[in-house]
């Protein structure tokens, strides 16, 4: 079977352990975009890796299992569309985390707790969980990590990834490059401060906690 084919199976549950005989297994969606273009490919395995990490074995997992078959279907349709898979997966990111219980905080400052004002730009802290407000910044035990400054639309566009899945193209189409390369950004980092994966540059959740 090729990569990132969507099954419907039957298979036998193993009485000693997680070896389960597949009896029967139908194609429902083989996304063929996803194998003709690379960006596209790229990103569909970051998301079923990110599944892979977080989903408990041998349990179901409905929630998960959906946002993963409604990204590949985004993907597989945006193949070919420079940039898109990109930014379908750092949605993706954002409303794992936050089906997961780890939606970062954006409304209050994570240091005093105080209500956000909106601003051109704000100190994100990946390893904190969220924004500090100018106050804040300069405070010793919220400069945990590499901070990261990221405009309004950006972290607008991180608060509304959190909630749904896929976003508008209405959304999406009205991020500057300058701000989705923030949001990617900001995914990347926080996702591996608190998934523990990998990003760009071969820095992983402990080498960002160096």
């Amino acid at each position: 079977m090729e990569t990132f084919n969507l099954l419907e199976v039957v298979y036998r549950k193993s009485r000693s352990g997680n070896l389960h005989t597949l009896r029967e297994a139908d194609v429902q969606n083989q996304f063929p975009g996803l194998r003709a273009n690379l960006e596209a490919f790229m990103a569909a395995s970051g998301a079923v890796e990110m599944i892979k990490n977080v989903a408990p074995e041998d349990q179901e997992c409905g929630v998960l299992f959906q946002l993963l078959e409604d990204f590949l279907c985004c993907a597989d349709e945006s193949a070919g569309e420079e940039g898109m898979p990109t930014l379908l997966l750092a949605v993706f990111r954002w409303r794992l985390l936050n089906l997961l219980g780890l939606e970062p905080q954006l409304v209050d400052c994570i240091g005093c707790g105080q209500q956000l004002e909106r601003c051109e730009s704000y100190r994100f802290l990946p390893a904190s969980g969220g924004v500090v407000c100018p106050d804040c910044a300069g405070d010793p035990k919220n400069a945990a990590g590499r901070p990261l400054m990221i405009g309004y639309a950006a972290l607008r566009f991180i608060y509304r990834s959190g909630r749904k899945f896929p976003l508008d193209r209405e959304e999406l189409s009205i991020l500057s490059a300058e701000e989705l390369e923030q949001a990617q950004r900001a995914a990347e980092r926080y996702s591996a401060y608190h998934l523990g994966e990998k990003v760009p540059g071969g820095l992983d959740k402990q080498a960002n906690k160096g």
